[in-house]
């Protein structure tokens, strides 16, 4: 049975207007968390750190509150006007020793906005091969990582706080997520504060 998906572009500058809806069509569809409450994919809030220290564009240490309940271990690290994400982190008590990654260079020593996140893991099962549309929104600035049955990446996205991300393929771009079928996808929070994440894909298994 086909499936429809939509997407609604709206936008005005100058007094003038565009008004537009999308439409996708496939024969399944893939709905993680229901974007408003109750069903939704629950983002557990990221640690504020403190004393940090950056030794290189991928080195760096700090430290977080007791408690934090981090172990070592894949996280993104956050700060205003940058954000470094699957970077080894060893964590000893409360202190942290970050290296390596993919990013923005770390911020500079003494930088007292970094977040910092463990990941969270989703499963999933999207194959990007047949997306017709794709459709991601987070409650707060966020990052996801896409990943193969062998631990493969297929892609990474980072998110704004609501503002949805969105690919449609009849648009002309390139499909973000091509490659072998998504199988996990890890997500984290570059806020302090709880939030929430929705991911949307129409497939077609049978495209004309």
């Amino acid at each position: 049975m086909a499936n429809t998906g939509t997407l609604a572009i709206v936008g005005s500058i100058g007094g003038v207007s565009i008004n537009k809806t999308i439409s996708e069509t496939g024969d399944h569809f893939n709905v993680y968390g229901d974007g408003d409450a109750g069903e939704n994919i629950a983002l557990t809030a990221g640690q504020a750190a403190s004393s940090w220290v950056k030794t290189d564009a991928d080195t760096a240490a700090c430290n977080l509150t007791e408690g934090h309940g981090y172990s070592t271990g894949k996280m993104d690290v956050y700060w205003t006007g940058g954000m470094r994400y699957d970077v080894d982190v060893t964590v000893t008590v409360n202190a942290l020793a970050l290296d390596g990654g993919t990013g923005d260079d770390f911020p500079a020593s003494a930088s007292s906005d970094v977040i910092v996140c463990t990941h969270q893991q989703i499963n999933t099962a999207i194959d990007g091969d047949e997306c017709q549309l794709l459709i991601m929104n987070s409650s707060k600035r966020g990052h996801v990582h896409f990943e193969d049955a062998d631990g493969d990446t297929i892609a990474d996205i980072e998110l704004q706080s609501d503002q949805p991300y969105s690919w449609n393929q009849s648009n002309g771009v390139t499909n973000p997520i091509t490659g072998d079928p998504i199988t996990v996808c890890y997500a984290s929070n570059g806020e302090a504060t709880t939030g929430y994440l929705t991911i949307l894909s129409l497939e077609d298994s049978t495209p004309s």
